[in-house]
C-alpha cells in the first residue's frame, strides 16, 4: 500500500485495525508483506500504518498523544495535531482543500485514520521547526524549543542515510557531503506540500498549498528560493529538445504504472506530448536531443527513460529516485 485516499465528510471511517485488514468500511486493500524486508524498495504508507499500530501497542496510548509528547511539544510545534477529523474549534484556522480546477471539496477536508502516513495537520512554520529539529539532532544539538535531544546523534544520522533508491527512513535524500538534503512531499485530497532542507548547511524551505494542482506552484517557489540563496540543487537549467515524429509520439501514448505508486499518463495535445502525473494536472513532455528514448519535463528534475528496444517500459528518474514503469493501457492508435 503506497498511499491512502482518505474518507469524505459523509463517508464512514474505519478503525486502524480495519484499515490494516482491509475490512469494511476501509476503502483500501489489506496491508500485507509482499516481499522479504530489505530486498525491494517501495513507497509504503501501509508500512507506516503498521508502525502506528506498533507504537500504540507499545506505548499503550493513542498515537496522537505519543507523538505530541515525543515530537510536537519538544519541537515547539504548537499548531500541529493528529486529530482526525479536525475538531470544530480548529476548523476556522484550517485551509480549505480544492481540486485541480480550483473548486473546493464539498464537505471540506477528508478524514485519514492512517495518522502516521497521512494524518498530520500542521503549518509551514511548524513543519520548518520539525526540519530544524532534524538538522540539529543530527549534529547532537538540542532543538531550540526543547530541553533534550530527540534522538541520539547516531540514530538521527541513520535516519538520514539512504537505504534503497535514495530513500532513508521516511525521507528522500539528495546530494552528498555538505550538499546533502532531506526532502518529502505531502499529498492528501486537496492539499499538495513540500519540505526540502539541507542536513549540514542549515538551509531549507517548506511550501504548503491547498489545491490538488499545488505541487507545480510549490516546485516553482522551491526553485526560486534555490536561485536566490544559491543552493547547490533545484537550480533552473536550460535544456534543448527535439521534435518527435507523429509515429513516435503515438507509440508513447497511454497509461503507465509504477508498481506500488500508481499510474501516470502520456497523452498528445495539439501535436505535442504531455505528461499527467496527477489527475487533472498535465504539463509538456519533451524529448532530449541525441536520445529519443529520454523524455523530460521542466517543472522539476524528472526524466522518463524509455526502453531502447521500443517496448512500452522504462524507468523514471527524479534525483536519487529511480523506479521502473510499464504501460498498462495503450491509447487508441498507440502500439
Amino acid at each position: 500500500m503506497s498511499g491512502f485516499p482518505g474518507y469524505a465528510h459523509d463517508a464512514k471511517v474505519p478503525t486502524l485495525l480495519q484499515v490494516l485488514d482491509g475490512a469494511p468500511p476501509a476503502n483500501t486493500k489489506p496491508v500485507r508483506i509482499e516481499t522479504a524486508p530489505g530486498t525491494e524498495w517501495k513507497y509504503s504508507g501501509g508500512g507506516y500504518t503498521v508502525v502506528q499500530q506498533a507504537m500504540i501497542d507499545a506505548g499503550e496510548k493513542p498515537f496522537g498523544e505519543l507523538v505530541a509528547s515525543s515530537v510536537l511539544a519538544p519541537l515547539g510545534m504548537a499548531n500541529s495535531t493528529f486529530a482526525q477529523p479536525l475538531p470544530a474549534a480548529l476548523l476556522p484556522r484550517a485551509a480549505l482543500p480544492h481540486d485541480a480546477k480550483g473548486e473546493p471539496y464539498k464537505g471540506g477536508a477528508y478524514t485519514y485514520p492512517e495518522l502516521a502516513a497521512a494524518g498530520l495537520w500542521t503549518t509551514p512554520s511548524d513543519l520548518a521547526r520539525f526540519a530544524i529539529g532534524v538538522q540539529r539532532t543530527a549534529k547532537g544539538q538540542q532543538p531550540p524549543a526543547s530541553g533534550r535531544v530527540l534522538l541520539p546523534p547516531d540514530l538521527a544520522r541513520a535516519m538520514l542515510t539512504p537505504v534503497k533508491n535514495g530513500y532513508a527512513l521516511g525521507f528522500e535524500i539528495e546530494g552528498k557531503g555538505a550538499n546533502r538534503a532531506f526532502t518529502h512531499g505531502g499529498s492528501n485530497m486537496g492539499f499538495q506540500n513540500s519540505l526540502y532542507a539541507y542536513v549540514e548547511r542549515g538551509d531549507g524551505i517548506v511550501v504548503m498549498t491547498n489545491g490538488d494542482a499545488g505541487a507545480e506552484l510549490a516546485q516553482s517557489i522551491l526553485r526560486a528560493a534555490a536561485f536566490e540563496y544559491r543552493w547547490p540543487g533545484n537550480q533552473t537549467t536550460m535544456r534543448k529538445a527535439v521534435e518527435l515524429s507523429p509515429a513516435k509520439r503515438r507509440a508513447l501514448l497511454g497509461t503507465y504504472e509504477i508498481k506500488g505508486l500508481g499510474t501516470f499518463e502520456i497523452a498528445e495535445q495539439k501535436g505535442k506530448l504531455v505528461l499527467g502525473i496527477r489527475e487533472g494536472v498535465i504539463e509538456p513532455l519533451y524529448a532530449a536531443p541525441g536520445s529519443p528514448t529520454k523524455l523530460f519535463v521542466l517543472s522539476r528534475e524528472l526524466e522518463l527513460h524509455m526502453a531502447k528496444d521500443g517496448s512500452p517500459t522504462g524507468r523514471l528518474h527524479a534525483g536519487a529516485f529511480d523506479v521502473a514503469f510499464k504501460r498498462v493501457k495503450p491509447a487508441p492508435g498507440a502500439h
